[in-house]
């Protein structure tokens, strides 16, 4: 246990859920917890209270980032998360105040980095720039002179425009949506149609890295798919740059190059990427 404030930061995700804290000015990851769509809200959120409250009696400040739609307005409720489908109209905010005995703010994941990224410097705070975070799904966030824009309250869900119309279903409830294609399991499932096996992203890379050529395939039809996905949000909002984060954006260097030409191949906008 601390006996210093610690700030904390708790990051739930389609596959895990990270658990980690800033005391003196150091980050320290805590604990991951696995997630996934049989994941119940009850027992995740008692877990991390539990967690919290054993490493810090008196927490200074905790902030909750999830996938999907989040009403800030109502005490911190989770609306709509498609890969976490038990999660619908939770208040996982108030959930955690009631445990912890502080105030919780609680926005969408994506939403929540950029507001870190932008504190820090990573994203100026001049000019409109879009944050895509690549992972189990696809998220998004508007930045525009150094402040978070959410329209009427749920802006930046790129993982759910239409990329292929009659494509392969979203538990979203629509069809064709950009995260089929390049999420998680889209690049999974890349690599297995051409291998029959089920690698993890993490096992994929490293095949890559070590010169599997069914690896880099999936990888270049993974890019592919990127790529598409940034030249439509290219199009539509002419951005001064892109910042890619997220777990799959450590693999970068693999898909690169298949995401450049298709998107220098379907927009004159520059290609400024930042990982």
């Amino acid at each position: 246990m601390t006996d210093k404030k610690a700030y904390w930061g708790i990051d739930i995700g389609g596959t895990y859920a990270k658990i980690g804290c800033i005391v003196d000015g150091v980050f320290r990851m805590v604990q991951t917890l696995p997630t996934g769509e049989s994941c119940k809200p009850e027992t995740l959120l008692s877990s991390i209270s539990d967690i919290v409250m054993e490493y810090d009696a008196v927490p200074a400040a905790l902030g909750l980032g999830t996938a999907g739609l989040v009403d800030r307005s109502s005490g911190g409720t989770i609306r709509f998360s498609p890969n976490l489908p038990l999660w619908n109209n939770v208040q996982a905010g108030s959930i955690l105040e009631n445990t912890v005995g502080i105030p919780v703010v609680l926005d969408n994941d994506c939403n929540a980095f950029a507001v870190g990224a932008i504190s820090s410097g990573l994203i100026p705070s001049q000019g409109l720039w879009l944050l895509v975070t690549l992972g189990t799904g696809i998220g998004g966030t508007i930045i525009n002179q150094g402040a978070v824009q959410y329209g009427t309250g749920y802006s930046g869900e790129f993982g759910h425009m239409t990329v292929k119309e009659g494509g392969i279903p979203c538990p979203c409830g629509s069809n064709g949506c950009w995260e089929r294609y390049a999420g998680r399991k889209a690049l999974e499932w890349y690599y297995s149609t051409v291998t029959g096996k089920r690698l993890s992203p993490l096992e994929i890379s490293l095949s890559a890295s070590n010169g599997d050529l069914q690896a880099k395939e999936a990888f270049r039809e993974y890019g592919r798919w990127v790529g598409l996905g940034l030249a439509n949000l290219a199009k539509c909002f002419s951005p001064m740059g892109f910042f890619l984060a997220g777990g799959l954006s450590a693999t970068t260097d693999h898909f690169k190059k298949a995401a450049l030409q298709e998107y220098t191949s379907r927009c004159r906008h520059p290609w400024k990427v930042t990982v």
